[in-house]
């Protein structure tokens, strides 16, 4: 892939934001360096960059896209209320995958896992709603 500074510059945004940002997120922050991008550009290259392995691209059930600059295996939780994303760390998972491969004959290559529910700053204003 050819180097493009816009490029280096989303792809920093993205390994650099706490939460995993959808393309907005990503657009609305490096306009700040970068005022004459365009929404189309930091699109075009959020997906270049996940196809090219770069980044991960999460579909997510509840809401739009989100990307994530850690490559290693881990998994998701989204919170049903204010839409957060954070990774969790699922070693437990890897068993699970030999036994999907005993199974099914397949060698797994990758799995996506999301799990969902409150984060704690929704779960305590939910307690003091109720």
């Amino acid at each position: 892939m050819k180097y493009s500074r816009q490029r280096e510059l989303i792809l920093q945004t993205v390994r650099q934001y706490p939460v995993h940002p959808t393309a907005d997120m990503v657009y609305e922050s490096v306009r700040m360096a970068e005022p004459k991008i365009s929404l189309g550009t930091v699109y075009r290259n959020l997906n270049l960059l996940a196809e090219n392995g770069t980044l991960q691209k999460l579909n997510m059930p509840l809401g739009g896209d989100r990307f994530d600059g850690r490559l290693d295996p881990h998994s998701h939780i989204i919170c049903i209320c204010c839409g957060q994303v954070c990774d969790v760390e699922s070693n437990i998972l890897s068993s699970a995958d030999q036994w999907v491969e005993e199974q099914t004959g397949y060698a797994v290559t990758g799995r996506t896992v999301v799990y969902s529910g409150l984060c704690p700053h929704c779960r305590t204003q939910k307690k003091q709603e109720g």
